[in-house]
C-alpha cells in the first residue's frame, strides 16, 4: 500500500469521526451558514444547471438547497453511483420527492426516474468530500467515484464543508483534481491554478 493512500486514509478516518460526532442542531446551524455563503457567490447565482450531491451521513445538508434551486426553475442534476461500471452517473430530478435510498443508502433517483444529462451541460458542480486543504485538494470517501468525474468537467467545482474539515495539507497524486472554491461556515476560499 503506497504512502499517499495511507496518509489519506488517516486523514479520512480522523475527519469522518469528527463529522459523525456532530449533533443534529449543529449540522442545521452550520449548514445554513454554509448555504448562505454559497448563494452569495457569483458562480452559484449565474448557474442554470447545477449538479449537487445529496447529503448523507452528517455532510453539509443540501436537501433544502436542492428544493430551493428547483423552486427557482433552474435544473438540478444529482449523482447516481453505478457499482457495475465503478462510475458516477448523472440524473436530472424534477422534485426532491423522486429520490429514494440507493447505493450506500444515499438518496438518488430510482431507475424508472433516471434522466440522463451530458456533463458538458453543467454550469456548476457542488462537490462533497471528507477533507480539504487550502490549495484546493480534497479527500473523498475513497471509492474514486468523484475523481474520474471531476477530471472530465469544465464546470466550476464548489465544495461544501465544515471548517474543521480543512487540514494543513492533503497528500496528492498526479490524477487528483482540485476544486475551484471551498465554502465553509466561516469563509469562502478560492483557489487559482
Amino acid at each position: 500500500m503506497d504512502n499517499v493512500f495511507q496518509q489519506k486514509n488517516k486523514i479520512r478516518s480522523r475527519i469522518e469521526s469528527q463529522r459523525r460526532s456532530l449533533a443534529g442542531e449543529s449540522i442545521v446551524l452550520q449548514s445554513s451558514k454554509i448555504i448562505s455563503f454559497l448563494k452569495e457567490t457569483p458562480e452559484y447565482q449565474a448557474a442554470k444547471i447545477v449538479h449537487c450531491f445529496v447529503a448523507w451521513r452528517n455532510e453539509v445538508n443540501t436537501h433544502q438547497l436542492i428544493e430551493e434551486i428547483l423552486a427557482t426553475g433552474r435544473r438540478v442534476i444529482v449523482p447516481v453511483t453505478d457499482l457495475s461500471s465503478h462510475a458516477l452517473l448523472h440524473s436530472e430530478i424534477k422534485s426532491f420527492d423522486e429520490l429514494k435510498k440507493g447505493t450506500f443508502g444515499i438518496l438518488e433517483p430510482p431507475q424508472d426516474r433516471f434522466r440522463k444529462v451530458r456533463i458538458s451541460e453543467f454550469d456548476l458542480v457542488i462537490v462533497p468530500g471528507i477533507a480539504f486543504d487550502l490549495t484546493g485538494h480534497r479527500i473523498g470517501f475513497g471509492g474514486g467515484f468523484y475523481d474520474g468525474f471531476l477530471g472530465s468537467i469544465t464546470a466550476t467545482k464548489i465544495a461544501l464543508a465544515y471548517e474543521f474539515q480543512i487540514v494543513d495539507e492533503i497528500p496528492t497524486r498526479a490524477e487528483d483534481v482540485k476544486i475551484d472554491i471551498l465554502v465553509t461556515e466561516k469563509s469562502v476560499y478560492r483557489f487559482g491554478d
